[in-house]
């Protein structure tokens, strides 16, 4: 082997360490806790069992699924006539609201390897290996996570003005684009939520 290439090697090899440095740099500070895996589960998998208790019809399982269906639709979500309908029973949020949940799920699902746990998985080897090779979202990442908590707030919050943008100005949208405006919002907020969750690095 020539000179030339014992030092190509070399450099790719420098390369891949600082790739790495910046990739550690990067990490999410968030240490995942069963608290968080139960919130991201109850809220996305809620409003789904809320229906299917009310269809089996039993006294106090269709009456929990009901009052589920009750308190979220008069305190939480904005528009609770626009939900998904599962065996002729609507699901207990809007489907803007459970996009948000959707958004919440894709945000950790694929910034999980940025996480102070270690231990590797199926999906975070996957989305691992995308975020590696993509130098913008290191940079993007780099940017929103220095910046004070305040700004990420203000900055994390603007998507939700879509809803208002939506709810007054496309009254009669599809499902569907409820569905991704929620998620949408919901992506940014999981962003401020894993930046504040407590455990991060200091």
């Amino acid at each position: 082997m020539t000179g030339d290439g014992v030092t190509k090697r070399q450099g790719d090899r420098e390369i891949g360490r600082q790739g790495d440095v910046g990739w550690a740099s990067l990490r999410l500070p968030v240490s995942p806790s069963p608290l968080l895996i139960v919130i991201l589960v109850v809220l996305f998998f809620g409003p789904l069992i809320a229906p299917l208790f009310q269809a089996t019809q039993l006294p106090l399982v269709a009456g929990s699924g009901a009052l589920a269906r009750d308190l979220l639709s008069r305190y939480i979500c904005p528009t609770p006539a626009k939900s998904y309908v599962l065996l002729g029973f609507p699901m207990a949020v809007c489907a803007r609201c459970w996009g948000a949940t959707i958004g919440l799920w894709v945000e950790w699902l694929l910034f999980r390897p940025m996480t102070n746990d270690e231990r590797p998985t199926p999906a975070s080897i996957r989305s691992s290996f995308v975020i590696r090779r993509s130098s913008l979202v290191r940079q993007w990442l780099n940017s929103y996570f220095n910046l004070a908590w305040p700004a990420r707030l203000l900055l994390s919050a603007l998507p939700f003005l879509l809803w208002v943008a939506e709810i007054s100005r496309l009254p009669a949208a599809p499902y569907w684009v409820l569905l991704l405006n929620g998620a949408f919002a919901g992506f940014w907020a999981g962003l401020l939520f894993c930046s504040v969750w407590p455990g991060r690095n200091r």
